[in-house]
C-alpha cells in the first residue's frame, strides 16, 4: 500500500488530518526514547543488586527481585496494569538490545509502538542471522500495513525462520491460556477466554449452531445475542467432562445490600462484589433469588464492616471472609484480582509479632503475596481499614477499603434513634 497525500489545501479537514497524522510520528519518535528510558532503568535497578527480603522459603534470583521490582514501580507511575508494563519493559528491551532496525524506524517515526510490540512478542526466540533477517524484513514491512496485518506477517517470517520449532511454540503458547474479567459499564462486564486457536473457534462454532437452531425455531432474539445466551446458559448449566473435576458447582455471586434500602427507607447502592455499584431492580432480583443470606453490620457512622471475631493463632473463616469483605480484591495498588482467589496475607509478619487479628489480615495475589516477602515493598496498616504501601524506590500508595458502605445520613441516624424499637421489633421484617 502507497499513501499519496493530496495537494496543500487549506481544507480544515484535510489539516486536522494531516495534524493527526504529525502527531502519530512525534509519539513513535519519543515512544523510541521512552523504550531507551525505560532500559536505562531496568540497567540502573541492576547495578544496586536488590536481594530477596523473605525470611522462609526458597530465595529468588536477584534477576527475578529486579524484574518484580521494575513492573510493580512503572505500572504504579504510569498507570498501567502490570501486563502491559511487562509488555512495555519486554519490546523496549527487545528494541535496544536485538532489533535495532525497528527501533530505527520507531525513533524515525515511520513505525508506531503498535508495530514495534508485534515485532519484539514474535523475535523472543530468533537469534543470530535469523533474527537480524527478520528484523530488517518487519521494520520494513509495518510502513506498509497495520498492526493486525503485521501479526500475520511475524508469524509467517517466524516459520520461515525456524520451522522446526512450530510445535515447541505452540505448546509454550498453550501455557498462557487463561481467563480474566473486565467490568464494563451500565451493569455489564466481559468475559475474555484465551485458549488455543481450534478449541476457541470449536466454542464459537457451536455457539452459531446451537444459536441458528433456536432461530429456526422461531425465537425473536438477534444471533448476536442468542450466542451469548447460549453460552451462559451452558457455562451455568453444563457440567464437565474433564475426569476429576467435581460436579454441581455452581457460580456463587456475592451482593452488599444495604439494610436500609432492601426495606426501603434509603437509596445506598448496592454493591456486586469484584463489580461495584448496581442498580436497584438487579439488586432486587438477586437477593429475591438468593438461597442465603447473612448479616453484615456496618458502622453506621463510619461505614465500615464491623468484627468481633476471636483471635486466634490461624485466621478463622469468619476473619477471613471479613477481610475479603473490607477488600474484596488484592490489596497491592493496581491489581483487581478478586480477593476470593488470593492469599490472606498478615500485613506484619507473623515471624515479628504480627497479631492473627482483622485488623493485620488483608487479601494479597498469590503473584503480590511473594512480591511483599521477596522485595522492598512495605506494608502498613493504618487501623481505619486503610493501608499504606512504599514502594522500592520510595513512592507512597494508600490503599482504601472498597468493601464499605457510606455513613448513613445524619438525618436517618437522628431519626432512628429518636424512635429506638426493641431489637426483636426491629428484626421483624428483616429477610436475612
Amino acid at each position: 500500500m502507497t499513501l499519496e497525500s493530496p495537494p496543500l489545501s487549506t481544507d480544515p479537514y484535510l489539516v486536522a488530518l494531516g495534524e493527526v497524522a504529525a502527531l502519530d510520528t512525534q509519539i513513535a519518535r519519543l515512544s523510541a526514547v521512552r523504550a531507551r528510558r525505560v532500559v536505562e532503568a531496568a540497567r540502573q535497578l541492576h547495578r544496586q543488586a536488590p536481594v530477596d527480603t523473605s525470611t522462609a522459603g526458597p530465595a529468588w534470583s536477584t534477576a527475578r527481585v529486579e524484574r518484580v521490582e521494575l513492573l510493580t514501580e512503572l505500572a504504579l507511575l504510569t498507570r498501567r496494569t502490570e501486563y502491559r508494563t511487562a509488555v512495555l519493559v519486554d519490546t523496549s528491551i527487545a528494541l535496544v538490545d536485538r532489533l535495532p532496525a525497528t527501533l530505527a524506524a520507531v525513533a524515525a517515526g515511520a513505525v508506531s509502538w503498535e508495530h514495534a510490540e508485534v515485532i519484539a512478542k514474535h523475535a523472543e526466540n530468533l537469534d543470530g542471522d535469523a533474527l537480524a533477517t527478520y528484523d530488517t524484513r518487519l521494520a520494513s514491512l509495518a510502513v506498509e500495513v497495520n498492526p493486525k496485518q503485521l501479526e500475520k506477517k511475524a508469524r509467517h517470517e517466524v516459520e520461515l525462520a525456524q520451522p522446526s520449532t512450530a510445535v515447541e511454540r505452540a505448546e509454550k503458547a498453550a501455557g498462557t491460556r487463561r481467563i480474566y474479567v473486565d467490568p464494563a459499564a451500565d451493569g455489564m462486564a466481559q468475559l475474555t477466554l484465551l485458549a488455543p486457536a481450534p478449541e476457541i473457534h470449536a466454542i464459537a462454532d457451536r455457539a452459531v449452531h446451537l444459536a441458528a437452531g433456536l432461530k429456526r425455531a422461531g425465537d425473536p432474539r438477534s444471533m448476536g445475542h442468542l450466542k451469548v445466551d447460549v453460552l451462559t446458559d451452558l457455562l451455568l448449566n453444563g457440567e464437565p467432562s474433564i475426569p476429576g473435576a467435581t460436579r454441581g458447582i455452581r457460580g456463587r455471586v456475592h451482593v452488599m445490600v444495604p439494610a436500609m434500602t432492601l426495606l426501603g427507607v434509603g437509596d445506598e447502592a448496592a454493591i456486586l462484589r469484584g463489580y461495584g455499584p448496581i442498580d436497584p431492580a438487579t439488586a432486587a432480583q438477586l437477593t429475591a433469588d438468593a438461597t442465603s443470606w447473612r448479616r453484615i453490620l456496618t458502622d453506621p457512622i463510619t461505614g465500615r464492616i464491623l468484627a468481633t471475631d476471636p483471635r486466634d493463632y490461624r485466621p478463622t473463616a469468619a476473619m477471613i471472609d471479613h477481610a475479603r469483605l473490607v477488600h474484596p480484591e488484592c490489596v497491592f495498588p493496581g491489581c483487581t484480582v478478586p480477593s476470593e482467589q488470593a492469599d490472606m496475607d498478615h500485613t506484619e509478619d507473623h515471624a515479628y509479632g504480627g497479631g492473627t487479628i482483622p485488623e493485620n489480615l488483608a487479601p494479597l495475589s498469590a503473584g503480590h503475596h511473594r512480591a511483599k516477602h521477596h522485595t522492598r515493598w512495605q506494608f502498613v496498616q493504618n487501623g481505619d481499614d486503610t493501608l499504606t504501601a512504599t514502594s522500592p524506590a520510595g513512592h507512597i500508595y494508600t490503599v482504601r477499603p472498597e468493601g464499605k458502605m457510606r455513613p448513613a445520613p445524619q438525618a436517618l441516624i437522628k431519626a432512628a434513634t429518636q424512635n429506638m424499637t426493641t431489637p426483636e421489633e426491629d428484626l421483624d421484617d428483616c429477610p436475612f
